[in-house]
C-alpha cells in the first residue's frame, strides 16, 4: 500500500483558545505538501498532531492507514521529522547523533555507513561531524536534523520550517532531495513561510489561518479559489486569501 496523510475533522484547543477548527486535509504517495500561515495559523499544532506528539480533541489522523492517536509507535515506523524548534543532544557528536538515530530506526549498519557519507556530503557537512550538537549554528542544527530525517529513507516526510537558517546552497540541495524522495512515492508535509521556495517545488499547497484551511489545491487551482488572477504568485494568492488585499 502506498503510504499517506490523512487528516479528518482534526479539532484542538488551547486554553479555551482554538488553534486548530476542524482542519481535513491528504497527502498522497508521490505529492509535496506545502501547508502555509501566518504566525499562529495552527501550522505547527497540525503537524504535532500528525506525528503524535499532541492528540487532537476531535478528528482523525492516520499515516500509512495507521491511526496515530490509537497506535502512534507502529505509524512513526514510516515517518521522517523535523521539529519547528530543534532540540538536540548538546554533548553527543553530529556522528553519534546519527548513529543513535540509525540504532533507533533499526537501519543497517552498512546502510546506514553508505547513507550517512552520502547526505554528509550533499549537504557539505564534513567540517562539522566531528563536532558536538551544542557547538554548531542554527543552520548546521536544521542540516543535521533533516540528515537524520532522512536516514530511514522513510516513506512519509513530515517538515516544521525544516530550511530556518540554511544557506541557499543548503536550501537549493534540499529541495533536490525532497523532490527525489516524492518521485520515489513519499509522502512530503512541509509547512514554511519561505513562500517563494514553496511555489518552485510543491506540487499542493494548503493555506491556513486561525485553525481553518481556507484553500487547498495546486498553485492553479488556489488561484481560481482565491480569485487572485491566473497569473499570480504564490504570495499573492497568500495574501488575498489571508489578509484580503
Amino acid at each position: 500500500m502506498a503510504c499517506c496523510i490523512e487528516v479528518v475533522d482534526v479539532s484542538k484547543t488551547y486554553h479555551r483558545v482554538r488553534a486548530l477548527g476542524g482542519v481535513s486535509l491528504a497527502v498522497r504517495a508521490g505529492e509535496i505538501y506545502g501547508l502555509l500561515g501566518p504566525n499562529g495559523a495552527g501550522k505547527t499544532t497540525l503537524l504535532k498532531i500528525v506525528v503524535g506528539l499532541l492528540r487532537p480533541d476531535r478528528g482523525v489522523v492516520k499515516v500509512c492507514g495507521v491511526d496515530v492517536t490509537l497506535n502512534r509507535e507502529e505509524a512513526l515506523k514510516h515517518v521522517g521529522y523535523v521539529p519547528e524548534n530543534p532540540v538536540v543532544f548538546e554533548s553527543l557528536t553530529v556522528r553519534d547523533f546519527f548513529a543513535l538515530v540509525a540504532s533507533l530506526r533499526e537501519v543497517e549498519r552498512e546502510v546506514f555507513e553508505e547513507r550517512v557519507q552520502r547526505y554528509i556530503q550533499l549537504f557539505q557537512l564534513e567540517e562539522h561531524v566531528g563536532k558536538r550538537m551544542g557547538k554548531l549554528s542554527r543552520g548546521t542544527v536544521q542540516k543535521v536534523l533533516v540528515v537524520a530525517a532522512l536516514l530511514s529513507e522513510p516513506s512519509v516526510l513530515v517538515m516544521d520550517e525544516p530550511t530556518s537558517g540554511m544557506d541557499p546552497e543548503a536550501q537549493h540541495t534540499f529541495r533536490k532531495v525532497v523532490e527525489e524522495f516524492a518521485r520515489k512515492g513519499a509522502a512530503v508535509l512541509i509547512s514554511s513561510h519561505q513562500l517563494h521556495a514553496v511555489e518552485k517545488f510543491a506540487n499542493k499547497v494548503g493555506i491556513i489561518n486561525r485553525g481553518k484551511l481556507l484553500a487547498e489545491g495546486t498553485l492553479e487551482e488556489v488561484r481560481r479559489l482565491s480569485e487572485a488572477g491566473s497569473d499570480a504568485t504564490l504570495e499573492e494568492v497568500f495574501l488575498r486569501l489571508v489578509r484580503g488585499w
